[in-house]
């Protein structure tokens, strides 16, 4: 079929304006300047011009001293013009032969033609990467079938679909197409998307359970699927679509789920400079998952290179916040990385997209860092607001809550994140184990220990050591101390201060240390 790409202007005027005039296109009138704006500098080929200060300065009449980084309104504004373009592409203009598309990290706008087909999975590899305009990964939601004896209602496959499609929809990282049902059976076009879920549902006077798939449409493969079963007679079934549809998404979309994992594969060998915003991401994933010092670095020079190519990305900022708080704490690099900055970061990040709840959680760490509880603990239980039964940060939301003060709620999000979601962050067991040791409970400490995978990072050997020196286990202990001093070799004159920058109650950092000194190690 060729490019997908629309290069016609005239088709592409058309389609603006049939876009400006319909119903279905939910936009504020300084929205649709905004759309009309880009899209006549794009045909004027001045598509290089296109950004945040232009953005702001002509479409929405900002100074000239217009800064981003304290005015968010470019962002906001694009935000809310994707979402009314994906509405009307779902509506009014399903049918339409040329799509519009703001893709995320810039304003320029993507102009393509609509195909009519069901499903991309018999399109030629060329042709679907050339209809992937958007550098972001995307990921279409097909109709979930009915697969039930009988002619019954499709209530629940759509409920199903729907749910899974709002769950998606919080994850930042990426966009969330679907495809509408057609009551008369007519092929309705699809927009490209990298990823699609295929699901159904089977219910009879027993059992209900819904089945989903994951296929690579670049590949063609299928990458994962499952099923999950419950009960017709138990009370509340809405509740059973909504939490399957909570660990469907964290399989698919988390930041170590099918998705990134794929995708890491294929940037894992570009240097920063030609890595796009997504990739920089990835390696910030892949250093979540191993916490070495080579992993930490990539991910610090990827996403700097990010910061400067796209500095209204969110996702940015906050990352680029965590790692200077990581460096912090685990002393990863020689390099300054001021918690002045850690915060400036994160309240930026913050800034460019106020309902990111990773964004909100970061921040919190960087007020407890810097020992500012009260901050940290607003920060915290606005991040937990903004989506409280959600598996996306429910565990770093309680690896912080704990911390600042609220042992009870910060561990009971972790248990239940580690009970729902099969990609929980292995170092909220460190909260866990301080938890018991808070408590005295030494054996049920020692016990989240065996769930410990970062030795490379000092707390796994140092609360190692500390839950069995309690214990009397002092040999054990003392190989744990020797690990420990193996990765930080100035532990017993610093200790004190680093175990203090995460452990601000008095009584629980000296159990810590009164712990080491009974496996051989005395903290000054």
């Amino acid at each position: 079929m060729g490019n997908n790409r629309v290069t016609d202007p005239i088709a592409i005027e058309e389609q603006l304006h049939r876009i400006l005039s319909s119903p279905e296109f939910n936009a504020t009138a300084r929205q649709k300047k905004f759309l009309r704006f880009v899209t006549q500098m794009f045909l004027e080929g001045r598509a290089g011009e296109i950004k945040g200060y232009t953005v702001a300065t002509d479409v929405f009449g900002r100074k000239t001293n217009f800064d981003p980084g304290t005015d968010p309104i470019v962002s906001v504004e694009a935000k809310r013009l994707r979402r009314a373009l994906e509405h009307y592409y779902l509506t009014a203009g399903r049918r339409d032969r040329v799509r519009i598309t703001i893709p995320k990290g810039g304003y320029v706008p993507s102009f393509f033609f609509q195909t009519g087909t069901d499903s991309s999975r018999s399109l030629p590899e060329t042709e679907l990467n050339n209809r992937q305009v958007d550098p972001w990964p995307s990921v279409l939601i097909r109709p979930f079938q009915n697969f039930s004896e009988g002619t019954g209602p499709d209530y629940m496959a759509e409920g199903c679909m729907t749910e899974l499609a709002i769950e998606l929809s919080r994850y930042q990282d990426m966009r969330v197409l679907m495809k509408p049902s057609d009551p008369e059976g007519q092929s309705i076009s699809e927009p490209p998307a990298r990823f699609s879920i295929n699901g159904s549902v089977r219910y009879g006077p027993h059992n209900f359970n819904v089945a989903v798939q994951l296929f690579d449409q670049k590949t063609h493969r299928q990458i994962w699927g499952d099923v999950y079963e419950c009960d017709m007679k138990t009370n509340d079934l809405i509740a059973f679509q909504r939490e399957t549809a909570q660990i469907i998404a964290a399989h698919i979309a988390q930041e170590q789920g099918h998705i990134s994992q794929t995708l890491s594969l294929e940037s894992q060998n570009k240097p920063p400079a030609e890595m796009d915003t997504y990739q920089a991401l990835l390696k910030f994933y892949k250093h979540e998952t191993t916490f070495t010092i080579e992993t930490f670095k990539d991910a610090l020079d990827a996403l700097e290179e990010a910061a400067i190519r796209e500095p209204e990305c969110s996702q940015v900022w906050t990352f680029l916040s965590l790692l200077y708080i990581q460096s912090l704490a685990l002393e990863s690099i020689e390099r300054p990385t001021p918690v002045e900055e850690a915060i400036q970061f994160a309240e930026k990040g913050v800034r460019l997209s106020p309902s990111n709840q990773r964004a909100r959680v970061v921040l919190a760490m960087a007020h407890l860092i810097n020992n500012k509880l009260e901050e940290g603990l607003v920060e915290a239980r606005n991040a937990l607001a903004l989506n409280p039964n959600s598996l996306i940060f429910m565990d770093v939301i309680g690896h912080v809550l704990a911390p600042l003060g609220d042992w009870d709620l910060g561990t009971g999000l972790i248990k239940k994140a580690i009970k729902l979601n099969p990609y929980h962050k292995p170092y909220v067991y460190h909260v866990l184990c301080a938890d018991w040791l808070r408590k005295k409970e030494y054996e049920r400490a020692y016990l989240e220990t065996l769930n410990f995978r970062f030795p490379a990072a000092f707390w796994d050997p140092l609360l190692q050591a500390s839950t069995l020196g309690h214990l009397g286990r002092t040999d054990e202990g003392s190989r744990y101390v020797e690990a420990l001093l193996t990765t930080k070799s100035d532990f017993p004159d610093r200790g004190r201060t680093l175990i203090k920058l995460w452990v601000k109650s008095d009584e629980l950092a000296q159990c810590i240390i009164d712990g080491l000194k009974k496996s051989g190690l005395e903290i000054k």
